[in-house]
């Protein structure tokens, strides 16, 4: 439906969850704001008001206006609440969120911001060309996303509209989905002009305000809480978008879309025929939580949560004292000056083998990390590991080690490459050994310094080559020595760091150092693991 001037109308819910027709205002392609802003053509409309390309005309430069509805500012304590929300916004200085350049008053009362012009689409508009995205892409995205939460989160500011719509994709820094957020401080503008009006649910239109998929149970509630983790929820809904090709909820009234949110459970990702890793899930579960106690307790935390699946760690997380993790940064460095990343593939020669419980619960660890459906995509490209488990798994056997260079590949090509996977990979082998058959050996070591003495049989055990030597075992530190390895290889050693670092803490020890002294992957003489804890 078009109005005469060609602008289209468009159909919104009235509060018994009716549609109806609402007539945008009047395109004010042309018009100029603020005596220097140029309005070129529309870019983007919504129910606060439309976005224009426009260009200041004193200097030059092509910028984006914002032009909210006049309505917004019938009262004084809303435009000055406006202005201080912008003004904070602007303060924020975040690479992902738009720069706010200019705001003010328009002489017909309409509020208006002006933004950086940023060339790129929404990720609504991404959403609608491809949906859904890849863990890759999403994760990713979401990561960007709560970095710029981070950041307004520390100054008080709190976005409560967040959607699609405003998350701008652009190519920046070799990048294609470089994140740029806008519309920070208008919802409390919108939320400070309801109040006013006394309309504490709907517009002077008789529109729900805000978006309503993207609200949390409590803004749906009606409540007016200045807290952050209504910021949390909608990126939970946005992430269950992206993943899911679809809204958690999508009930087609208003009254039913406000039950399902505040009452109901979002369905599991496999009643909605996706895939997703079961820690993936988790983390969308958590920060949709109903009450926001259960939530992410901030943007921060969330974004650690999601840095296994793909999301860029906090550039200025505090520099880790997790002496693996530090070793894990410098076998980079060691590889980096011999001639670069070694390639994902078996070792050469068939000597080096693993013990089918090992291999087995690696390939459970892989199939964790990434879901049924992805597994089995992995291991079709794996004949030989395939081949294995077509012919049925036997624990007891000795099979080529293929699964270690198996999780080292999932390490670099769906997460962050720096094999931390890998050493992951080694403790969930050490939790399921323990809990499963070695109880009683970890009953009878008592102390830490008597399982570390015990390595060598836990070598010969999993592996069929190579000579274990405990060298060096005290309270507190031992140090394992493992010589004679043909095919030796980054993967093995690093997962035996993380098997050492785990098994230690099951066997009791505390403040655990495991470090990978020398690895002969890398060609040093032997693999050499130090390690030292408190009892």
């Amino acid at each position: 439906m078009r109005r005469r001037d060609g602008e289209p109308s468009v159909l919104t819910p009235d509060p018994t969850g009716a549609l109806r027709v609402e007539v945008p205002p009047r395109s004010l392609v042309g018009a100029l704001v603020a005596g220097k802003y140029r309005l070129r053509r529309v870019i983007g409309r919504g129910g606060m008001g439309t976005v224009y390309k426009a260009e200041n005309v004193s200097i030059g430069r092509t910028v984006a206006v914002k032009v909210l509805h006049g309505y917004l500012a019938d009262d004084g304590v809303s435009v000055t609440r406006f202005q201080r929300e912008a003004r904070a916004a602007a303060s924020v200085g975040h690479e992902h969120i738009i720069e706010v350049l200019d705001m003010g008053i328009e002489p017909n009362g309409a509020p208006f911001i002006v933004m950086e012009y940023v060339r790129g689409k929404s990720l609504a508009q991404a959403l609608r060309d491809q949906s859904p995205f890849a863990i890759e892409r999403a994760v990713p995205i979401v990561g960007q996303i709560l970095s710029a939460l981070e950041a307004a989160h520390d100054e008080g500011i709190i976005h409560r509209d967040l959607k699609p719509e405003n998350i701008l994709l652009m190519k920046s820094q070799g990048r294609t989905d470089f994140v740029k957020l806008f519309d920070f401080g208008v919802a409390a503008f919108v939320d400070a002009a309801q109040d006013q009006s006394g309309a504490h649910d709907l517009t002077p239109t008789g529109r729900a305000m805000g978006t309503p998929t993207y609200a949390s149970p409590e803004q749906m509630l009606g409540k007016r809480v200045r807290d952050a983790r209504v910021d949390l929820y909608s990126v939970g809904v946005l992430l269950f978008r992206m993943l899911a090709g679809r809204l958690p909820f999508d009930q087609e009234s208003f009254p039913e879309l406000c039950r399902a949110i505040t009452e109901l459970d979002p369905p599991r990702f496999v009643d909605v025929g996706v895939d997703v890793p079961a820690g993936l899930e988790a983390v969308v579960g958590k920060a949709l939580a109903k009450d926001p106690n259960d939530r992410f307790q901030s943007a921060r935390e969330m974004a650690e949560a999601l840095v296994p699946f793909g999301a860029a760690p906090p550039e200025d997380a505090p520099e880790t004292t997790d002496t693996l993790t530090m070793e894990l940064r410098e076998l980079r460095a060691r590889e980096a000056l011999l001639g670069g990343e070694q390639a994902p593939e078996l070792p050469p020669g068939r000597t080096s083998v693993v013990r089918g419980e090992a291999l087995g619960a690696l390939l459970a660890f892989v199939q964790d990390k990434l879901g049924e459906v992805a597994f089995r995509a992995l291991i079709a490209t794996e004949p030989e590991i395939e081949a294995i488990l077509k012919a049925g798994l036997v624990p007891n056997a000795w099979y080529p080690g293929g699964a270690l260079m198996l999780v080292e590949r999932v390490d670099r090509e769906r997460f962050a490459g720096d094999r931390r996977l890998v050493a992951e990979a080694g403790r969930y082998l050490a939790q399921r050994a323990f809990l499963q058959r070695d109880r009683d050996m970890l009953l009878k070591t008592l102390t830490p310094e008597l399982f570390f003495s015990l390595l060598p049989e836990l070598w010969t055990r999993y592996f069929a080559v190579g000579e274990p030597r405990v060298v060096k075992v005290g309270r507190g530190y031992g140090r394992l020595e493992i010589t004679n390895v043909p095919d030796a290889f980054l993967a093995r050693s690093v997962a035996i760091a993380g098997y050492l670092d785990q098994a230690l803490r099951m066997a009791g020890a505390a403040d655990v150092d495991v470090r990978l002294a020398s690895a002969a992957a890398l060609g040093d003489a032997m693999d050499v693991f130090e390690a030292t804890w408190s009892s």
